[in-house]
């Protein structure tokens, strides 16, 4: 494993049909280190990042390949004056200087845009995540742990950190316990929570207890760092302190994009569902009075989404059942377009 290279394949053993894994390892690399470095920088309360970069892969090969997928990505930032750059090369290693200016003042648009691209690039490494996620929360961990109330709690105030990747836990005296928890995001944000609480409760700790969290070193873009205060006989009360305000300020705005996308996303089934009523209403009625043409436009969406068949739509337009049946369609294939508009435009 490269861990001077920031991309997927040189950072997990598990492998990935994504396009951005498998053809863009030097994009991914050299997007995810920006956004790690200016990251760090507002954690230092810095306004400058200097970031130096390798592409081990050689798919980017020059100054002008750097600077077109600098500004592809970060473009939105550079054209509202959030964030500005400067790029020079080493004569040596295939590496790339660049430094990145930005105001106080912009911290919290610049942390929202960066949450939005490290999202995207960062994708491929959810399938590691969901695996770690899997093994700390196997059938041994919960026969021996039941379902915990901290933990709960802790998801409750993290949404978005969907992954559980590493915990240990300890006690000591008079029913005292402490502990860490690292949590991941889908953006590549991790947070280590320490937790300190006054109860009897005791978690069974995995072979790896110990594990550094260097041991994930390449596979996260920032770290932020928590504690979470709980007493069993005042649950209600804890409270969950970030180090850092601008550890708070990443999560708040990790939130809100999370909150956004499951809003947008039942928002968006829930009309689907609207569509496919109405044009399962349409065919039935099809199939009572009007001409078969006419039904197989109605019900045929699926068809339609499978071969995109020009016949079954012009003859939905054939008949009053057929128009209607071929509105709907349209619609459905507009309310896919606009959802994936919406995506792409996410960060206007």
């Amino acid at each position: 494993m490269n861990v001077s290279c920031r991309c997927y394949n040189c950072n997990t053993n598990i492998p990935t049909n994504t396009y951005v894994s498998s053809n863009n390892s030097d994009k991914q690399n050299l997007v995810l280190q920006i956004c790690k470095g200016i990251f760090e920088a507002i954690q230092n309360e810095n306004t400058t990042a200097d970031i130096s970069c390798s592409m081990s892969h050689k798919q980017i090969r020059n100054t002008n390949e750097v600077e077109e997928c600098i500004n592809k990505e970060f473009g939105q930032l550079f054209r509202n004056n959030v964030l500005r750059k400067e790029i020079s090369s080493y004569s040596i290693f295939n590496t790339w200087r660049i430094r990145f200016k930005w105001s106080e003042f912009n911290n919290d648009s610049l942390i929202k845009n960066l949450l939005k691209i490290s999202k995207e690039w960062y994708n491929p490494f959810t399938n590691y995540l969901q695996r770690i996620d899997s093994q700390m929360s196997n059938k041994r961990f919960y026969e021996q742990n039941g379902k915990d109330d901290i933990l709960d709690n802790l998801k409750n105030l993290l949404p978005g950190f969907d992954y559980l990747i590493e915990y240990s836990w300890n006690s000591y005296y008079n029913n005292y316990c402490y502990g860490d928890f690292v949590f991941a995001s889908y953006s590549g944000i991790f947070i280590k929570v320490t937790v300190n609480t006054k109860d009897g409760h005791r978690f069974q700790s995995l072979k790896n207890k110990n594990k550094s969290l260097e041991n994930f070193e390449g596979k996260y873009v920032t770290l932020l760092r928590a504690t979470y205060n709980h007493d069993e006989d005042d649950s209600e009360n804890a409270t969950l302190e970030f180090i850092d305000d601008s550890d708070e300020i990443i999560v708040q705005n990790l939130k809100k994009i999370h909150t956004t996308s499951l809003q947008r996303y039942d928002n968006n089934r829930n009309r689907e569902e609207e569509i496919v009523d109405q044009i399962a209403t349409v065919a039935a009625g099809a199939v009572v009075g009007i001409a078969a043409v006419a039904a197989v436009a109605g019900v045929g969406f699926l068809a339609y989404k499978a071969a995109t068949n020009k016949t079954v739509r012009r003859a939905a337009t054939a008949v009053s059942y057929g128009q209607l049946a071929y509105s709907l369609i349209k619609e459905f294939e507009e309310f896919e377009k606009r959802n994936e508009r919406e995506r792409n435009n996410d960060d206007d």
